[in-house]
């Protein structure tokens, strides 16, 4: 059993099958304090909880995950981001690493294990800036 990581963890996605399949993943590695948005325009209103991480879907109706990852960032440098989309892009991703998403994640191949690992490889290339919340 994972400990309990009480860290503000936000899932952005209008998929809720999707969504809710994340969340599980998540609270399977102990993950407690998860909120999910359906859409780029309430993280944003939302980033004064400062979350430590940030799973964002690509494509959603009000604004793509690009615009949403470069407001998280402008907001604090320091929100991990894991980029999430349905399909494989190569400029989609080149941009996403470019504008500070730590990975590009295809829901389709998505698991605990793959999850589990990007987290472990962002703990250990030190992503999360420490911050007082």
């Amino acid at each position: 059993m994972h400990q309990q990581i009480t860290k503000k963890t936000f899932i952005v996605d209008d998929d809720p099958f999707w969504t809710a399949i994340l969340s599980e993943i998540l609270q399977s590695l102990g993950y407690t304090n998860i909120s999910t948005f359906r859409n780029g325009e309430e993280c944003i209103k939302n980033l004064h909880l400062n979350p430590h991480l940030v799973f964002l879907d690509y494509q959603m109706e009000d604004m793509d995950g690009i615009e949403v990852l470069r407001q998280i960032k402008d907001y604090y440098p320091g929100i991990g981001v894991v980029f999430c989309t349905a399909h494989e892009n190569l400029s989609v991703a080149v941009d996403a690493i470019r504008y500070g998403s730590f990975e590009y994640l295809l829901k389709a191949n998505s698991n605990k294990r793959e999850v589990e690992n990007i987290i472990k490889q962002m703990k250990e290339e030190q992503v999360f800036a420490d911050r007082i919340y």
